[in-house]
């Protein structure tokens, strides 16, 4: 009877382990270095404010380049998570205070069916599909008129004000499997940092 009970919880682990192993060679497979060449990376430029006669508007140029290991994640189902973040803060030798502060997330995901990406934005009620990665990951990441406010947000005085944008994949958003192997992997670890955004002046 031991012998036989023995038998039957090695058989339930060995399922367990069969049930579990392509989900974990997946996420190996998924976070595993490639060899086509490319990096990935997040890329903002000429970041600035543009002001009108009262508001401050956020622009500036993103460029994304995904690696293979990424798009064939993100084609046998994985979702992709991006975060935008946005701050305004003042530093002072003894404290450093947030004076405004935006965050957006972004989900990507691939239809295989339609062959279509679709991203949804916080706030939408419904996502948006796209034919191409290109433009998906545009919707994901493109920074123009994301953030808009008062200028009398800012204070007159600019000494000790810093204003910076970042965009990342949060891959701890990603299925847990995977995520942790991801955390590892420098192929997932895309961001642009923090990036200063600088005002341009009124001509």
């Amino acid at each position: 009877m031991v012998f036989f009970m023995r038998c039957l919880r090695s058989k339930g682990a060995l399922n367990s382990v069969i049930l579990l192993l392509p989900v974990f060679l997946f996420g190996f497979y998924s976070c595993s270095p490639t060899s086509d060449g490319k990096i990935s990376r997040i890329t903002a430029d000429n970041v600035r404010l543009v002001p009108d006669s009262a508001n401050l508007a956020l622009t500036g140029d993103v460029s994304v380049e995904l690696e293979k290991t990424l798009i064939e994640a993100l084609k046998k189902g994985v979702p992709l998570q991006f975060n935008s973040n946005f701050r305004i803060f003042k530093s002072s030798f003894f404290s450093t205070k947030s004076l405004f502060e935006k965050e957006r997330r972004a989900i990507l995901e691939y239809h295989g069916i339609t062959r279509r990406f679709s991203v949804n934005l916080d706030g939408q009620p419904s996502s948006v599909y796209y034919e191409s990665l290109t433009e998906a990951l545009a919707a994901c990441l493109s920074i123009k008129d994301w953030v808009f406010f008062s200028r009398e947000l800012l204070p007159d005085k600019m000494d000790g004000i810093s204003i910076q944008v970042k965009l990342m994949l949060n891959h701890q958003a990603l299925p847990r499997p995977i995520s942790i192997l991801a955390s590892s992997n420098q192929s997932w670890q895309l961001s642009s940092g923090w990036v200063d955004v600088f005002i341009e002046e009124r001509l």
